[in-house]
């Protein structure tokens, strides 16, 4: 039997979402009919996606090189890496900007990879494919017992900017995750 080797579109796989305060998300969604125009949203999603690989230098340390890439092979550790830019003439204020993604199907969370919360930016984790997010460690609840969710069974990776992000400015966020055999 032989195994059969597949390579995984990665662009296909990630979905960022946007959230918005409902009063930005408001003043943003105002214009009647169904289509919208750029301006009504104003943030910009942008995103890169890269192949880590691990790599000896000529002094014998090693590192890591990053290669961007559309498709990945099981096995292979992959780094989204997302940016928010107010495309909008006003100043957004601070909790208003949530970037929430899933951890795509056919990958596993890498623990301790996505951008960490800081005084600027709250990083929360959701193990019940986006229903509920927390800070680690991450509790599912099942027949009323509670268990701390393993980081690898993460389902999704949400980032709430929490200073203002003025006209133009952009923030990043980044997280990696490992292609699973199909199998797995």
């Amino acid at each position: 039997m032989t195994s059969r080797r597949y390579a995984l579109p990665l662009a296909a796989a990630l979905l960022a979402v946007l959230a918005l305060s409902p009063a930005v998300a408001q003043d943003s969604s105002s214009q009647s009919g169904s289509s919208q125009t750029s301006n009504s949203n104003p943030i910009q999603l942008r995103t890169e996606i890269y192949i880590v690989s691990q790599v000896t230098n000529k002094d014998g340390s090693t590192g890591e090189k990053l290669t961007k890439a559309d498709s990945a092979r099981p096995g292979q550790i992959v780094e989204y890496r997302l940016f928010a830019k107010n495309v909008g003439s006003t100043t957004l204020p601070p909790g208003v900007v949530v970037i929430s993604t899933p951890v795509p199907k056919g990958m596993q969370y890498v623990p301790n990879s996505a951008t960490p919360s800081s005084d600027k930016l709250l990083t929360e984790f959701s193990a019940d494919g986006g229903t509920t997010f927390s800070k680690p460690p991450v509790l599912l609840t099942s027949g009323g017992t509670k268990k701390v969710a393993e980081p690898t069974s993460y389902t999704n990776v949400r980032w709430t900017v929490l200073t203002s992000l003025e006209p133009g400015q952009e923030v990043p966020f980044f997280y990696r995750v490992k292609v699973l055999n199909q199998s797995q």
